[in-house]
């Protein structure tokens, strides 16, 4: 970016920081941030950019190539004397509040901070991890790609802090979001991590996490969802709790995650139970689980639906071919990328990446489905990054085993 430029947006963040003076402070490093004289007040303007590419060797469905701008954010986040905010849009979440990622006020509590407004309850070690640090292109089945299917960004409030190697999490909300009805329901999570081991070459993570969601009557259904050939592919709807009925969802869900130099490995495994009792016709069966019900169903009232117990696991790993090490960030309890040793078009770092994902449902026959990952991923600096995802489908109700090669170009800062 030009010095004119910057200078340009330097001048529009201080029109945000009441009282500041001719002394504000404006920093470009890694970043715009403005700082008042007093350190009083502060705004920094991150964001990020990736452009995805889907490329399917079809079988039984027949989803169509394409690109996507998978995100496009703008963030500004900072302090307002000892109060913090965030403030992220999403231009490809459609209209602007459909856009909202997390937005939020914060203040420092016991070791940590509390959290109002828009943000992400504290579950799944996949879904702490920031989407700039994915291994792959897309998360596992344990976390909102999957089990907690359109409910990522939630609205209410939260704490979340470090205690020497633990970390823990905790939040209240509302089962909605910006961009969604008001009739919604209600949530709770908490998360507990334990990193016994982390030093610069090697760490080992244990966590641990439940969430609980009733929708109120007349709310959209909560569902786990299996897109099992990856993003923009085709998918297989895993459980069902009929948002009219007032149901209710409750998952629990252990970690295990180590590094040791250039080598990683990450696993989950997740219990869902989503309440039923309730019938649908045949023909609804078929048109939301994409193949008849394997079971007989009622001539006059259809098929019957219990209560379904869903279980989902990954394990996913890598290795960093020239030597870097991934950090752990202990605020997350998490994994970040790895940072390159050089720069340049080659003088990067890369990664050799794989996954194996599945998720059943224990209820019904064959009602499962998974996906096997391999991958390549190319850091041209610590902003700047390539991810080559194979990825191979398999559903075992339908049997379709249609089959995605993934491409992302991102940027972040």
């Amino acid at each position: 970016m030009h010095c004119f430029n910057k200078s340009l947006m330097a001048i529009a963040l201080t029109s945000l920081l009441s009282g500041t003076a001719t002394a504000d402070e404006a920093e470009t490093k890694g970043g715009l941030k403005i700082t008042s004289d007093d350190g009083n007040f502060s705004a920094s303007l991150g964001g990020r950019i990736h452009f995805d590419t889907y490329l399917f060797d079809t079988d039984i469905e027949d989803p169509i190539s394409t690109t996507d701008f998978r995100r496009a954010r703008i963030t500004l986040k900072g302090n307002i004397y000892d109060w913090g905010y965030v403030l992220e849009q999403d231009f490809t979440g459609g209209d602007t509040l459909s856009g909202y990622r997390d937005v939020f006020i914060s203040h420092k509590f016991l070791n940590g901070e509390v959290r109002i407004g828009q943000l992400k309850p504290f579950r799944s070690m996949a879904e702490m991890t920031s989407s700039n640090e994915l291994t792959m292109l897309e998360r596992p089945f344990s976390s909102a790609t999957g089990l907690y299917d359109g409910n990522q960004f939630q609205q209410g409030i939260g704490w979340t802090g470090v205690l020497d190697c633990f970390t823990l999490g905790m939040m209240a909300f509302n089962l909605r979001d910006a961009g969604t009805p008001r009739n919604e329901g209600v949530g709770a999570a908490g998360r507990l991590a334990w990193a016994p081991i982390n030093t610069d070459e090697k760490t080992l993570h244990f966590g641990t996490y439940v969430s609980f969601e009733n929708a109120n009557r007349n709310s959209p259904d909560l569902i786990a969802e299996a897109d099992y050939a990856g993003r923009r592919g085709p998918s297989q709807l895993m459980a069902l709790t009929p948002g009219n009925l007032g149901g209710d969802a409750t998952t629990a869900g252990l970690e295990l995650a180590g590094s040791y130099g250039p080598l990683y490995l990450q696993a989950e495994y997740v219990i869902g139970g989503f309440e039923g009792d309730f019938f649908i016709s045949e023909e609804d069966y078929a048109d939301d689980f994409g193949a008849p019900a394997p079971f007989p169903c009622d001539p006059e009232f259809g098929c019957y639906i219990d209560n379904q117990t869903v279980h989902t696991w990954y394990v996913q790993g890598s290795w960093m071919l020239t030597g870097e090490h991934k950090a752990y960030s202990k605020k997350r309890g998490a994994f970040s990328s790895a940072k390159p040793s050089g720069d340049g078009l080659w003088g990067g770092a890369w990664e050799l990446t794989f996954r194996y994902d599945t998720m059943e449902n224990r209820d019904y026959d064959f009602l499962e489905a998974s996906s096997t990952t391999v991958g390549l991923n190319f850091y041209a600096n610590r902003n700047v990054r390539f991810m080559f995802n194979y990825i191979m489908g398999d559903d075992d109700f339908t049997g379709d085993n249609t089959d995605q090669f993934g491409i992302r170009a991102q940027i972040g800062w």
